[in-house]
């Protein structure tokens, strides 16, 4: 047999042994550099297939004895070894580079490369394949995933929480949806050219929901969540995913988290969803402890935003006394209105206010247990607090007991600080009386030059244009309004461009809740193979009954803005609409009260 006989046969052999090798080792073949399978496993089979009958077709070509020189032979031998070994060496070179990059995700706090997201490699419709972002340390071990190899998600069946301390029993029942801070590894990303173009996250964001450019901005924000220059879409998205923790997970590690969060980020709505559910989850885990930790936390103005009617509550289960600055702080709450020396003389009036409670109670604090017994909780109506932000949870307003609205404790509070005002009048006659007055307490902010974002108005009305539906108008029109109010003291014109989008708002209500049921109803029988088909029902059935979860701000800004501009009869036909919205929430005793108000006060201009 000549030479080209011999190759045949050693060659046939080769690929006889590669293609034995990778049917038993399929990683040898099929693992990429970057540590993930390829998606064309089947390719693959198919082509050793192929190799495995050509294999067969070279050793019948070579039957005949093999006759070469010692150095035919020993070329032919490197020839054999060498496919034979380039398996295994392709092996043991994808197994070094995996080893490198975990090594290297290591230091990084099993995280993705961050060259990886400050490169502009990671610009041009890039996934996280199978790397994980940079985090913080913070939010180690508190981020979802929906997909891949950190994959820690799964929607769950129905469930119901309880909470029951001191005769209070609140229950929170979770009807699991798809948990809007999950991040899908698949999903593209870019980095944007310039990130103040990137459109703001939808009013109700989500991860999988996100441009890819936002993606990006996302994935970096979470190196860093204190960052408060970051828009507040996307501090809700990681927001949704700690709320999940503080019910079932890590609710030490995200309360605190929270805290910390709720420090730099001043918006409203975060404030209020978040303290809610802070104070919340400390009663469902009955840690006093994390109470404490949360007033402690208080030392901003913007971080009292949140129900007085769950702080008592608070308080009455964990016997936590009610301080004077507390007593201060819901004055509104309890209906007192005389609020003069609070806003001129506050650290006058909290010293009387402390020297009256010891006078009546012998210390500085007020036990709610004294007050309020095991038979009158059992009479206190419940009211509905909205406490979620994660509508994944419970997009249900929770019911508990409305401590503000028990009598005795109203009179009480109110007669106290009906007596600290007199005494603090008093006091301050007194000392002008002997030439020595009380300096007002005068609060200087640093004002602002407010210049009008002609860019963003730009943005927004170019989402407008792009909204697909009246829910996602819906949205779009709040920002609007959000965004031309601000700039009401600018030039009038935004003032009635304010007007113009609460009234397209509310003129498609209608409009908006059908897209909204049609898009919850698709959304639920979705995941009727996990539920049932008969819980999948009841929760379409509970959404046509129940409404929007949202309120309607249009309502409450209209209102306003009339009253500030003395028309009354716009005022009162923003409240009859309130009051005739269905589907909605709306706050019925606010605007019942309003509407008095206004109609007394129509009647007696008349």
């Amino acid at each position: 047999m000549n030479f080209i006989s011999a190759l045949t046969f050693l060659l046939s052999l080769s690929i006889f042994f590669n293609t034995i090798i990778a049917i038993i080792f399929p990683k040898i073949f099929f693992w990429n550099k970057e540590g993930g399978r390829r998606k064309n496993f089947k390719q693959g089979v198919i082509a050793f297939l192929t190799l495995f009958i050509l294999s067969i077709f070279f050793a019948g070509l070579s039957k005949t004895e093999i006759k070469v020189s010692d150095t035919e032979w020993r070329i032919l031998n490197f020839i054999f070894l060498g496919t034979l070994s380039f398996p295994i060496f392709s092996f043991l070179v994808n197994k070094f580079q995996r080893q490198e990059i975990q090594t290297k995700t290591n230091q990084e706090g099993r995280m993705f490369q961050r060259e990886i997201i400050e490169s502009s490699g990671f610009s041009q419709n890039s996934s996280i394949t199978s790397y994980k972002p940079i985090l913080h340390p913070d939010l180690e071990g508190l981020i979802w995933f929906g997909d891949g190899p950190f994959k820690n998600y799964s929607p769950s069946p129905s469930d119901v929480l309880t909470i029951d301390i001191r005769g209070i029993r609140m229950m929170i029942q979770c009807f699991y949806q798809e948990e809007p801070s999950l991040i899908y590894i698949n999903q593209k990303i870019s980095k944007p050219t310039d990130i103040s173009k990137v459109e703001r996250p939808p009013y109700f964001p989500s991860y999988k929901g996100l441009s890819p450019e936002q993606k990006w901005i996302y994935l970096k924000f979470l190196t860093n969540p204190y960052d408060n220059s970051i828009d507040i879409g996307y501090v809700f998205i990681l927001y949704y995913g700690l709320e999940r923790h503080l019910l079932k997970g890590e609710y030490e590690k995200a309360f605190r988290v929270i805290l910390k969060l709720r420090d730099v980020h001043n918006n409203r709505s975060f404030q209020y969803y978040s303290a809610n559910a802070l104070v919340l989850s400390a009663m469902l885990h009955e840690r006093g402890d994390l109470v404490s930790e949360f007033i402690e936390s208080l030392d901003k103005e913007y971080e009292f935003m949140f129900s007085d009617n769950l702080f008592l509550i608070c308080y009455y289960s964990f016997d936590k006394p009610i301080k004077p600055y507390d007593i201060v702080r819901m004055a509104k709450s309890f209906d007192f209105t005389k609020r003069d020396y609070i806003k001129k003389y506050p650290d006058v009036f909290i010293d009387i206010l402390r020297k009256v409670l010891l006078e009546k109670f012998g210390t500085d604090g007020i036990l709610l247990k004294n007050l309020i017994s095991d038979s009158d909780l059992s009479h206190i109506k419940y009211t509905k607090e909205q406490i979620f932000a994660n509508v994944s949870l419970s997009s249900e307003e929770i019911k508990v007991p409305n401590l503000l609205q028990f009598q005795p404790l109203r009179k009480l509070i109110y007669d106290i600080l009906d007596e600290t005002h007199n005494r603090v009048k008093e006091f301050l006659f007194e000392r002008r009386k002997i030439g020595k007055p009380i300096p007002e307490k005068k609060v200087i902010k640093p004002q602002k030059i407010l210049v009008f974002d002609a860019q963003q108005e730009s943005s927004l009305l170019k989402q407008l244009e792009k909204a697909k539906n009246a829910l996602e108008r819906h949205f779009i029109y709040i920002y609007l309004q959000d965004f031309y109010y601000k700039y009401r003291n600018l030039d009038k014109k935004y003032i009635e461009k304010c007007k113009e989008y609460c009234w397209k708002d509310i003129n498609s209500l209608e409009e908006t809740f059908n897209e909204f049921l049609k898009q919850e109803s698709e959304r639920i029988k979705s995941l009727e193979n996990i539920y049932g088909k008969e819980q999948v029902d009841k929760e379409i059935e509970k959404i046509e009954k129940e409404g929007f979860y949202g309120t309607i701000p249009a309502f409450s800004r209209l209102l306003i803005i009339y009253e500030k501009e003395e028309d009354i009869e716009n005022a009162i036909k923003v409240c009859e609409l309130a009051l005739q919205t269905k589907y909605f929430r709306i706050e019925q005793r606010y605007f019942e009260e309003k509407m008095k108000k206004l109609e007394k006060k129509l009647k007696n201009r008349i």
